[in-house]
């Protein structure tokens, strides 16, 4: 006969777990100004991926930039004429990273496998947690940038800290010229200590020889440049003009702390160096020999 069955049945069908219920690992909030806001980074914090033997690029520039800094140098992946650190994970890279695993930097020893992934990624993240140098800019504005003054200061601010330099913008001063003062003002070789007058006269603002004055200026007579620095014992001043891009301010405060007319100041290759002919693309790097001599310099102060 029939089977009849009291009750309610009990289904032996799984369904699958709605897609939106599935939690993903979240993004670790990496706070040294070595590594935040860079994406290749964010992803090595959660393991997706981790950085690796064959790994490249941005993240791993910045991530032996900072075991340099730590006290891991690393020979090999320094000079030439690309990146420098070169952004290749190689054997070089694994040994350092297993040599920062075992250290004390940033907490405990950890797991020494040569992988930058979740732990790896916060112990640095711990160890290199604030500003090692800063440098002090004051922005006069003579003339209103076609990129605004805001955009320039994030790009200058993202690029130097991720090489643990604060970038601070100590003031920023509407610099309101006469027509006469303008035009004395666009001329190529008005001498430093004029500028600085003009500024002091015009505001209340009072620099000091380890600070930067920058001036963003409508024209330059001859009209042939977007911008120009010059910088010396007593001083450092950048004048840049209005239709300069907003990665222009980063580009002449590296000159100007670098201050060497045949050094690693000059142009480079290297498209995204910040230093290279125009068009640079992004993300901003500057090399290990470019911070070196920066380092020497005396508007590089200690944070």
């Amino acid at each position: 006969g029939a089977i009849v069955f009291c009750g309610k049945m009990q289904s032996s069908i799984v369904f699958d777990v709605p897609r939106s219920t599935v939690r993903k690992p979240r993004p670790m909030a990496l706070t040294s100004p070595y590594f935040r806001n860079v994406p290749q980074l964010t992803a090595a914090s959660t393991n997706s991926p981790w950085l690796g033997s064959g790994s490249s690029g941005h993240g791993v520039h910045l991530v032996q930039f900072g075991l340099i800094d730590l006290g891991f140098p690393m020979p090999k992946s320094v000079g030439g004429t690309g990146l420098s650190p070169d952004g290749v994970y190689g054997s070089e890279t694994v040994q350092k990273v297993k040599e920062f695993q075992r250290s004390t930097h940033g907490g405990a020893p950890i797991k020494d496998d040569g992988a930058v992934g979740r732990n790896t990624m916060a112990k640095l993240d711990r160890a290199l947690a604030s500003f090692t140098h800063k440098v002090r800019v004051h922005i006069f504005v003579v003339v209103t940038p076609d990129a605004p003054v805001a955009t320039a200061e994030t790009t200058a601010k993202e690029l130097y800290g991720h090489y643990g330099i604060n970038f601070e913008v100590a003031s920023i001063q509407s610099l309101a010229l006469t027509a006469a003062e303008e035009t004395e003002f666009s001329q190529h070789g008005l001498l430093f200590a004029r500028m600085k007058e003009l500024a002091e006269a015009h505001t209340s603002v009072r620099i000091r020889p380890n600070e930067i004055m920058v001036f963003y200026i409508r024209r330059f007579n001859p009209d042939t440049d977007l911008a120009l620095s010059k910088a010396n014992h007593t001083g450092a001043v950048t004048r840049i003009k209005k239709n300069a891009d907003a990665s222009t301010l980063a580009h002449e405060v590296a000159h100007n702390l670098i201050d060497s007319p045949r050094g690693v100041s000059e142009h480079v290759a290297h498209k995204q160096n910040i230093l290279a002919t125009l068009p640079r693309t992004t993300p901003f790097v500057l090399s290990f020999e470019q911070i070196q001599q920066m380092r020497r310099n005396i508007r590089l102060l200690r944070a």
